[in-house]
């Protein structure tokens, strides 16, 4: 009977224990995903698609709670502070690479475990349709041939700044960077040929593409996508850069492998319905699932690449690149 009694009490203990979860148990209540930049932008939109695909698999409502601030910084301490169970969840940005090195007062993502990659846009460089550059090695041939006369459309304090100066660093070249406010005014002012060129994701090009405005020279990706036409990459250019714009879905470190382990499950599902992907395709976001090792291993080369350029350009001193 005292054996009976003590087992009993551990039992009791350890189910009450936080961050303590079987299969059976978790998900038993809604999940809180922390987005920390406003409603009605891309990583809003993107996180709500994924929110969506998240609330059926786990048969639990998935809510989304905005926490805009700080570049990203607030957001992200708030899931870094909740407790370590699996029902604070973060969805997270490029930009979270970037507020490591160039806001004052920095979150790392050391302070995270990254469950998946959901979204990856690579940068993109495109020209005016009727430009005389038909691949991205003639831009940077051009480029080298004219130092400092070429016009560069990009954002300052963007992503879009990032993917500027890895082109123009990767490259060997000096352009005249031309700032604009959002990428679709820097894309219309492309296509009405007041600047050469213009780095994007390839979605901000996406009507003017199709107008036969524009026309998109290469990709930063690994590897040519269906989903973006099959376009060339830089590599395939002479360029060895290979950058993307991301959202991941991120929990709080020490949060219970059985808890990671449903969520990645979950979001393996949601990613691969035709619902989830036919409304990524809708929003211009090119739809992944990248987890485990091979989701570690993208972090590290993206967090590598964005700090090597954020470097260089010392933008790390000034704190100006913001999402």
């Amino acid at each position: 009977m005292r054996r009976f009694i003590l087992s009993a009490a551990v039992l009791i203990v350890v189910g009450a224990t936080p961050g303590v979860c079987s299969p059976s148990d978790f998900p038993a209540k809604a999940i809180s995903l922390v987005v920390p930049f406003p409603a009605g932008g891309r990583t809003d939109v993107v996180c709500r698609i994924v929110a969506s695909g998240l609330s059926k698999e786990l048969k639990k409502p998935v809510v989304v709670i905005n926490r805009p601030g700080a570049g990203g910084v607030l957001g992200a301490r708030e899931v870094a502070d909740a407790a370590p169970d699996g029902y604070t969840l973060g969805c997270f940005s490029s930009a979270s690479v970037s507020a490591q090195y160039t806001v004052p007062t920095p979150i790392s993502l050391s302070e995270f475990k990254l469950i998946a990659v959901v979204n990856t846009d690579p940068a993109a460089v495109a020209v005016q349709y009727s430009a005389p550059y038909k691949s991205l090695k003639d831009l940077i041939e051009a480029a080298r041939s004219n130092p400092g006369k070429l016009r560069l459309g990009t954002i300052p304090g963007a992503s879009a700044q990032i993917f500027a100066a890895g082109l123009l660093l990767g490259g060997g070249v000096n352009m005249v960077e031309v700032p604009f406010k959002g990428d679709a005014d820097g894309a219309i002012a492309l296509a009405g040929n007041h600047i050469d060129a213009h780095v994007a994701v390839p979605v901000s090009y996406q009507a003017l593409v199709a107008a036969k405005k524009v026309r998109i020279l290469a990709v930063a990706s690994n590897q040519r996508s269906s989903f973006y036409g099959m376009l060339p990459t830089f590599k395939e250019n002479g360029i060895d850069l290979s950058i993307s714009a991301f959202h991941g879905i991120f929990a709080p470190n020490r949060t219970p492998p059985i808890a990671l382990s449903r969520v990645a499950e979950a979001i393996e599902a949601a990613m691969q319905s035709t619902e989830v992907r036919d409304t990524m395709n809708k929003v211009g976001a090119g739809w992944a699932n990248i987890n485990g090792e091979k989701a570690d291993a993208f972090l590290q080369q993206q967090d590598v690449t964005y700090k090597n350029i954020i470097t260089q350009l010392k933008l790390d001193e000034a704190h100006q690149v913001q999402k």
